[in-house]
């Protein structure tokens, strides 16, 4: 890899060559004259008893925190952690307006996000699927949540962070793809009240409400309460399409005495969107030629929808002893339901007319699917530290058990029309089949995992520490499709997990990971509607960390490589006798890049989020893996808050590039291809505080109107991506 090592050696060099530049920012900011910052006009600080909270975010207004235990359960600095790390923090979500985990991923080093239409978001990370999501580090069976059931519309509004772990996580998920975890972290509520309200307005007649309220239940802040509420409605740019999403989170939580703290949950979620699209539209003309459309063209009806809910319960209680170990209990049950008729064309119509003779034309294709899923989960976790040898070492020690249950039909895709839509008049419009008259296929799945884990994280020396740890997992499946039924079970699969960490000085580190994973591939069938058996791999990182301004800047530079085998891979012109794709299992995947990271504060008043990730990835035969992904992103915010007089005023801006990708013709779900060039996305920022309360933002994305697809040639379809867009929201923080 000549060109990754000399890329690792000059981020190497310009990582530790900033050290001297910001050196002299390294002291205490200085006294400010009267004025109010942001940081200071938001939440108040979250006090817990026990130990200092240093992971926590909101209020600190920083682009990154002090510590995470995302990757081990040990709570680590992002210098200590021995894997690529990402944290969002609540103040970098409040300035671009990331209000949703789409966006909050599509801003994130080394994410890839694959928009099929407008409610279907596949996400990845270096190369491969991301099926890990966790709640509070709890994980979460998403199964098809992440590819169309709504992940992404998840409002941000309840979280105080997003952390991603990228590459493998199966010390504390148990089974995974080796690309990426994300953990979603809750507000908790303050000891002291405080409330938050915000509106906003923007293009496409889209609003936008939110309230937080925090206070406590008790005079002496024993027993609190925190309620968040969040309305989204508008229209879109594509035509007929109106997103809506509305939520509510409500926590309690009460200090039984001062070691021990109990906390009771509820969030709820309903994304109810109308005139949602399936697919693009016809991306080939009969002559082998490529049609184009306006950003706003879309054929779904009024009747098209794809519904989804979300309702999450849980109950926690964490014990702190004397001697600086915790015990932790979390119960968390999830529960999903999904409703969704859609409407799309298929076909290539002819150049001239925009219509055709069959089976040339573009022809409305219809499908309708319903489900519900229920999934309990149960972790038990005990860390602290222990001594041994003369040295202090930390050990963390727990258990999980889930079980997942989902149920459902599916109307299988089928030509809903024999009559040619003019693709240039998008008509005739088409009236909402009779789904009710029609044979649906019930669906019915039951996933039960166990496990046990721990990591212990020895002190070898000064410099020297050692990671190490593993999980025994158990996984067992009953699925059943239309009477055809399959049972798996997998008892007591190891997953290891290895990291050293050096520290060079007190501001650099250097680290060598390893993991193994385990991935059952429960989402995947053969053409004969078996389920594929589980993909298996490792994952080896080294990387270089620091950490500067006594932690407010964090940079890391990352080369790692992955091996997978039994990957799922489509089988292009396959289905399964339910009608969606057919995949098969692929040996000898690798994968192979490196992720450059900085987040954080350059000096007072100046935050800054960079990124680059570039990854290369084949599958045994040396194809391209999963070519429909850009292999190059980049990404860049920053914002700055003016001195002297104009203090009230933060101005900001970034810049996010891709470079280009395609769908190889004959490959997957495409038969002709297509491939969408490299482009760069700008947006502006700029925000005043009218009071020491109240600030009014204004937002601008895709600043230059840049016209780009989110897909092209999946099922020889095109979709674009969003013009020209702005938003202005009104906040007040007391």
């Amino acid at each position: 890899m000549p060109r990754t090592a000399l890329g690792s050696a000059v981020a190497a060099a310009a990582l530790i060559s900033a050290q001297g530049a910001l050196a002299a920012e390294s002291g205490q900011p200085p006294p400010k004259s009267g004025k109010t910052s942001r940081a200071e006009m938001s939440l108040p600080d979250i006090t817990i008893q026990g130990r200092r909270d240093m992971a926590t975010t909101e209020g600190t207004g920083a682009y990154t925190t002090g510590e995470t235990a995302a990757a081990t359960h040990l709570p680590l600095s992002l210098r200590q952690t021995p894997q690529a790390v990402t944290v969002i923090t609540r103040q970098r979500m409040d300035d671009q307006q990331l209000n949703s985990v789409q966006e909050v991923l599509e801003n994130t080093t080394g994410i890839e996000s694959y928009q099929s239409d407008s409610e279907r978001s596949s996400f990845y990370s270096r190369g491969f699927l991301i099926n890990n999501v966790q709640y509070d580090g709890i994980p979460t069976e998403v199964g098809g949540i992440v590819n169309g059931s709504g992940i992404g519309s998840i409002d941000t509004a309840f979280y105080d962070r997003v952390e991603v772990v990228r590459g493998g996580s199966g010390l504390l998920t148990g089974t995974g793809n080796p690309s990426a975890a994300i953990n979603l972290v809750r507000k908790r509520p303050t000891r002291d009240f405080s409330a938050s309200a915000s509106l906003g307005a923007g293009s496409w007649d889209t609003h936008r409400g939110m309230a937080d309220i925090s206070t406590p239940l008790t005079e002496d802040g024993r027993v609190r309460a925190r309620v968040v509420g969040t309305y989204q409605d508008g229209h879109a740019y594509l035509d007929g399409y109106k997103p809506k999403r509305q939520g509510f989170y409500g926590i309690i939580e009460a200090d039984l005495n001062e070691e021990t703290t109990l906390s009771l949950g509820y969030a709820y979620q309903d994304i109810t969107p109308k005139g949602s699209t399936w697919g693009g539209l016809p991306l080939w003309f009969s002559d082998g030629t490529q049609a184009a459309y306006s950003r706003g063209k879309n054929y779904a009806q009024e009747w098209s929808h794809w519904d989804n809910t979300h309702k999450t319960a849980f109950a926690e209680i964490e014990h702190r002893f004397d001697n600086g170990w915790n015990l932790r209990a979390i119960a968390n049950q999830y529960r999903t339901e999904q409703d969704a008729e859609l409407l799309g064309l298929i076909g290539r119509p002819d150049r001239t007319t925009g219509l055709g003779t069959f089976p040339n034309g573009a022809y409305p294709a219809a499908l309708a699917s319903e489900g519900h899923s229920r999934q309990n989960t149960l972790d038990v976790m005990a860390n602290g530290p222990f001594d041994l040898l003369g040295r202090q070492h930390e050990l963390v020690i727990g258990a999980t058990s889930s079980r997942r249950t989902s149920s459902g039909k599916d109307i299988a895709p089928f030509y809903a029309g024999t009559a040619p839509v003019n693709v240039y008049t998008l008509s005739p419009a088409f009236p909402r089949p009779d789904f009710d008259a029609m044979a649906a296929i019930p669906k019915h799945t039951r996933i039960k995992q166990s496990g046990v884990y721990s990591a212990a994280r020895l002190s070898l020396a000064d410099p020297l520490t050692l990671i190490i740890g593993g999980r025994f997992s158990h996984y067992d499946i009953d699925d059943s499709v239309n009477g055809t039924s399959l049972h798996y079970e997998k008892n007591a699969e190891f997953t290891p997990y290895a990291g050293l960490v050096y520290d060079i000085d007190e501001t650099y580190s250097t680290y060598l990971s390893y993991t193994r994973l385990f991935n059952p591939q429960t989402d995947y069938r053969d053409s004969n509607g078996n389920v594929l058996t589980p993909s298996k791999g490792k994952t080896t990182e080294i990387g270089l960390k620091g950490a500067y301004l006594e932690g407010r800047l964090n940079a890391s530079v990352v080369l790692f490589e992955t091996k997978l085998d039994n990957a799922a891979q489509q089988v292009a012109g396959t289905y399964t006798p339910g009608g969606s794709q057919a995949y098969t299992g692929a040996d000898g995947t690798k994968s192979r890049g490196i992720e450059l990271d900085l987040q954080g504060e350059l000096r007072p008043g100046w935050n800054l989020y960079a990124g680059i990730a570039h990854f290369t990835a084949q599958d045994g035969n040396g194809e391209r893996l999963n070519s429909q992904l850009p292999r190059t992103t980049a990404q860049l915010f920053t914002t700055y808050q003016l001195p002297g007089a104009w203090h009230p005023l933060t101005l900001g801006g970034g810049v996010k590039w891709q470079s280009r990708f395609y769908q190889a013709a004959n490959t997957g779900t495409s038969s002709l291809g297509g491939e969408q060039g490299s482009y760069a996305l700008v947006s502006l920022m700029g925000r005043y505080a009218i009071t020491q309360h109240t600030d009014v933002a204004v937002n601008v994305n895709n600043v230059f109107d840049k016209k780009y697809a989110l897909q092209k040639g999946d099922f020889d379809t095109v979709g674009y991506g969003a013009p020209r867009n702005v938003m202005v929201t009104l906040d007040y923080r007391y």
